[in-house]
């Protein structure tokens, strides 16, 4: 009941290599012509047990909504994988799951790791507006200060006051000849205006003045946006230029950059891809409603002209020492940190980029070279082959099926690496320790700081399993009532009433409709895979060392009650499984009985005791980790995660609304608004977070106090950076 939780996703530590035992260190993989002394070939059967609904879905087979969209268009309803009238679980998944859980365990290099070159962006606070002045684009490398008004053009509910006195509203970046005067909190305020070159004569009434400008229109993307800007200059005053800090061809990159991670936190269906309440589509610049995912884009998110720096382009410069240091498409805008996710990860852990410097699960696993490197030899096979994985169970028996269009899924945030206080470590040597809690967020990304490390995904601990994963009896949206201490967190809300997220009458839960919310943040499925379902494959290894055996055969045999995260869902709850050794099945050999056996042509391979030979190798990797504080780290951390916390829900971030009473956890926002959480996170004061906010994610040592709700602020915050558009309930992910 206080509040706490547990953020879906943590990050397993991973240090700097070259303080590792000499077996994990980098090194060429073994020559692929013989069978070495003191190493093992041979099988190993495993059987992997489904301990929460395991998702399994048919990508090639995915259907619309029975309705045709019905306005939601871009929604998809996915069907269980079969084969055979068996669930289907490629060999490959399984293969991926077990080189990430390998990867971890032996501190290996990171086998993937791309696209994070460039610099990541955050929102600056309003007191950054300060150091921003407007500015006219004469030249390349000439920019004219101006004077900027406030014009009014929205109503208090965002709809445009135009056409007004027979004049249409005008546009981003037209020329306009106003009246402007001193109005309310001192404010400089646009009386009357008419386009340039117009005929009209403006009269002048006491205290107002005549000016020449620009129309600065970004458009009704903030909650209570009642007016744009104007850029401007009083008639006879004489532009004037300012002093540039860094070369032109320095600035626009600084811009351009900038633009690029505006636009790459978005994709075209949400820009394009909203509907009015009538089902019409809806323009990117248009305000269709309240709340996210209904206001209005900015012009530098969805249109090209306004991107380009060019003459009579206008935008914000950031002044210090009178000079100009960066420029911006907005007043309060985002900006680019000084480094990017790359410089912050050892070059031990990076990918290798040669053939002599693979980790150990390359060795194991197999290896390619990162593209364009160009080194050779290019790629390496491995010495590890999972085999066909079979149900044990008939689709009737294995699958739990949902009628009609299915059961729509909860939206699966996309990663969020601008979520700086989520994803950084105090340094590079120290991943296991989160940064410090309170740190100003444009200190976040700095050199000197180093990653997490790898992203991992609790087991949800303690859910009921006979009415956690099923719709329940009662009458309300199934959401929004408990089992435990733990909400569905994997089924999508229904509709809200309204916006304003109004409470039911017992104020135990938000008010929802009947209506199910399919659109294209979200899927629908047909059918899960039931927990106790079980699969068996077999892994073929080829001359492992000891410790390389050891490290598999530790993954395989957790301690009862941790598990592996497989398949899709793995924030929601889906897929902990459970994997162990048959060891009836298994079938192991050194290279010296290969020798033996060749030798002779006639001897068979003597069966050798499975077990005590995993059992040994499996002691070999143990005291391999014991020698190294930092891989000791590494396994707690895993059998963390691996076990979960019962005592904790596991959840996005979220808010808890003032009316829900102090006794009952909060429940999911059938709005979506979760982005409430990380904006309450970062309340500035004094340019940094308040008393109590600014929380990183915990490590997983005891002295790390778990995340908890904050009050929501039913304002909803700020959007000005065009940021929070018809995303903003996965920006928060």
């Amino acid at each position: 009941m206080t509040g706490e939780f547990l953020n879906p996703y943590t990050f397993i530590p991973a240090f700097p290599r070259e303080g590792l035992p000499e077996p994990l260190r980098d090194g060429p993989p073994p020559a692929r012509d013989l069978l070495r002394p003191g190493c093992w070939t041979g099988r190993i059967g495993v059987t992997l047990t489904v301990q929460t609904p395991l998702l399994l879905l048919d990508t090639a087979r995915k259907t619309p909504l029975s309705d045709g969209g019905n306005g939601a268009e871009g929604h998809f309803v996915y069907p269980v994988r079969l084969r055979d009238g068996r669930p289907h679980l490629p060999a490959t998944s399984v293969k991926g799951m077990l080189r990430a859980a390998y990867e971890a365990v032996t501190n290996s290099r990171f086998g993937v790791f791309e696209g994070h070159d460039s610099r990541l962006g955050f929102r600056r606070d309003a007191g950054f507006a300060l150091g921003m002045v407007p500015v006219y684009i004469a030249a390349q490398g000439v920019l004219y200060k101006f004077q900027q008004a406030v014009l009014r053009m929205y109503d208090k509910d965002g709809v445009s006051i135009y056409p007004k006195d027979g004049q249409e509203a005008p546009r981003h970046l037209e020329r306009l000849r106003a009246l402007v005067r001193r109005g309310k909190n001192n404010q400089t305020e646009v009386v009357r205006f008419v386009r340039e070159g117009a005929k009209e004569v403006l009269a002048r009434e006491s205290g107002e003045r005549i000016v020449n400008g620009v129309a600065f229109v970004t458009g009704p993307n903030i909650e209570g946006k009642t007016c744009e800007r104007f850029f401007y200059l009083e008639q006879g005053q004489k532009p004037k230029a300012l002093e540039l800090a860094r070369p032109w061809h320095a600035l626009e990159k600084q811009w351009n950059d900038l633009i690029c991670d505006y636009r790459g936190v978005h994709d075209e269906a949400e820009l394009f891809g909203r509907r009015r309440a009538d089902g019409s589509a809806a323009g990117p610049g248009e305000r269709i409603g309240d709340g996210p995912g209904q206001l209005a884009w900015s012009p530098h998110i969805h249109e090209d002209d306004v991107t380009v720096l060019r003459r009579g382009s206008v935008c914000y410069a950031r002044l210090e020492n009178d000079q100009v240091t960066a420029l911006y498409p907005v007043l309060v805008p985002r900006d680019l940190y000084p480094v990017s996710p790359r410089e912050l990860l050892s070059e031990s852990l990076l990918p290798a980029c040669r053939y002599d410097k693979l980790s150990p699960a390359d060795r194991v696993f197999g290896w390619v070279a990162p593209r364009g490197s160009g080194v050779r030899p290019a790629a390496y096979r491995g010495r590890l082959r999972i085999g066909p994985v079979a149900c044990e169970q008939e689709a009737d028996e294995a699958v739990e099926r949902f009628a009609g269009d299915g059961l729509p899924i909860s939206i699966l945030g996309q990663p969020k690496p601008q979520q700086g206080r989520f994803y950084l470590a105090k340094s590079a040597d120290q991943p296991d320790r989160p940064v410090r809690d309170g740190t100003p967020k444009e200190k976040l990304y700095q050199s000197g700081r180093g990653l997490r490390g790898r992203k991992a995904y609790w087991h949800h601990a303690g859910l009921d399993p006979r009415q956690h994963w099923n719709e329940g009896q009662g009458k309300w949206d199934p959401t929004q009532v408990r089992v435990g201490s733990h909400y569905r967190e994997y089924r999508r809300s229904r509709a809200a009433h309204d916006d304003k997220g109004l409470p039911t009458p017992d104020k135990k839960r938000y008010w929802t409709t009947d209506a199910e919310q399919r659109d294209t943040q979200n899927r629908s499925i047909k059918g899960w895979v039931r927990p106790k379902t079980t699969f068996r494959f077999a892994i073929d290894v080829r001359d492992l060392d000891a410790h390389e055996l050891g490290a598999l055969v530790w993954l395989l045999t957790l301690p009862a009650g941790h598990f592996h995260r497989l398949g899709l869902g793995r924030p929601l709850g889906f897929g902990s499984v459970r994997l162990d050794i048959d060891v009836e099945n298994t079938r192991l050999h050194s290279g010296e009985q290969f020798a033996d056996y060749y030798r002779s042509l006639s001897t068979p391979l003597s069966d050798g005791d499975g077990a005590k030979i995993l059992e040994a190798t499996r002691e070999e990797f143990v005291r391999l980790v014991e020698s190294s504080d930092q891989l000791v780290t590494v396994r707690e951390a895993m059998l963390a995660v691996a076990r979960g916390n019962p005592e904790l829900p596991v959840h996005y971030p979220r808010t808890r609304p003032e009316w829900l009473p102090e006794n009952v956890p909060a429940p999911p926002d059938p709005r979506g608004w979760n982005f409430k959480w990380f904006t309450e996170n970062e309340r500035p004061e004094q340019g940094r977070p308040v008393s109590g906010r600014g929380r990183a994610l915990p490590g997983l040592g005891n002295t790390d106090a778990p995340l908890t709700t904050y009050l929501s602020d039913e304002k909803g915050g700020s959007r000005d950076d065009g940021r929070s558009g018809p995303s903003g309930r996965r920006r928060s992910r």
